[in-house]
């Protein structure tokens, strides 16, 4: 089950909660604290009070409120009701987790002097790792995409010229076929990328990466340096890095492929953006960590 804390968030958002809220509220158990805040949550436009007396009057400097809908709430309510159970971590430590395929909400109920009570501050961080490693996981798929769907073009000679090539951009020309994604258009086969760039303009990020084509690689690659460009075809090879939006935020991990099939990570640092785009070839050397294919469970 895929769920975004924001399920919670928006609730907040859609009653246009003061940031002069009350203190925030204990609770005699776990338990107490995860039906107050279904409680809460179960209203048609949630009981805003209620919410700020359960996440504490600074809850939206934790606490991403963008792109969310009441859909949300009630998708996480209805988990809830199918099923839901309170897991402890350790002492002190619990989460609610719900649905028959178990969720688990990322902001933890933790027990102080008073009684048990939700932490915003460590739900967001929580928030944050799950959503790097949900774009780091998008982005290495999202670079196997890029390598299946430059194996696809270049089983086609696009621009008439005589040369089967691979592309150099990811979206074609108006009325072209030079780029590995265009519009569907009737009696023309659907471009590599398929339908799910669609969206996508040049110098948007991808569910939180950029990505740039590389045309040559290093030493370091398999078969050694050489240019992937004849003349004005790059025909003798492909590759692409991808590095995160925000750094530390949409992504840690910068990930590079080639016609080779082999992924490979490395953490550029914060810097990660202005390296990424001064790359000039493939060269994955010692610094870079093959990312393994995971298997399928017997």
């Amino acid at each position: 089950m895929h769920l975004a804390f924001r399920t919670i968030a928006v609730a907040l958002l859609m009653m246009g909660l003061a940031q002069g809220a009350q203190a925030q509220q204990a609770y005699p158990s776990p338990d107490a604290a995860a039906e107050a805040l279904v409680a809460a949550l179960g209203t048609e436009k949630s009981d805003a009070v209620a919410l700020a007396t359960l996440l504490g009057a600074d809850w939206h400097s934790y606490i991403p409120t963008e792109g969310v809908d009441r859909e949300d709430v009630d998708a996480f309510l209805a988990h809830y009701r199918e099923k839901h159970l309170i897991q402890t971590e350790k002492p002190g430590r619990a989460h609610l987790v719900v649905g028959s395929t178990p969720w688990t909400l990322p902001l933890p109920i933790v027990q102080g002097k008073q009684g048990w009570a939700f932490d915003p501050k460590a739900g967001g961080e929580e928030i944050r790792v799950r959503r790097i490693g949900r774009d780091e996981l998008a982005a290495i798929q999202a670079v196997r995409a890029y390598d299946d769907a430059q194996m696809d073009y270049a089983e086609v000679d696009r621009d008439g010229d005589g040369v089967l090539e691979y592309a150099q951009k990811f979206i074609s020309s108006d009325g072209q076929y030079d780029g590995l994604y265009w519009a569907e258009e009737e009696g023309i086969e659907e471009s590599p990328l398929g339908p799910l760039f669609g969206d996508a303009q040049p110098g948007d990020d991808w569910h939180g990466y950029h990505y740039r084509i590389l045309t040559a690689q290093g030493p370091s690659a398999p078969g050694g340096a050489y240019d992937y460009k004849i003349g004005d075809s790059m025909s003798r090879g492909f590759a692409v890095i991808a590095w995160p939006a925000k750094y530390g935020d949409s992504g840690v991990m910068s990930f590079m492929i080639s016609h080779d099939g082999q992924v490979f990570e490395k953490d550029l640092g914060p810097d990660s953006a202005k390296l990424a785009k001064a790359m000039p070839r493939f060269d994955p050397d010692s610094s870079w960590s093959e990312v393994k294919e995971e298997q399928p469970a017997p």
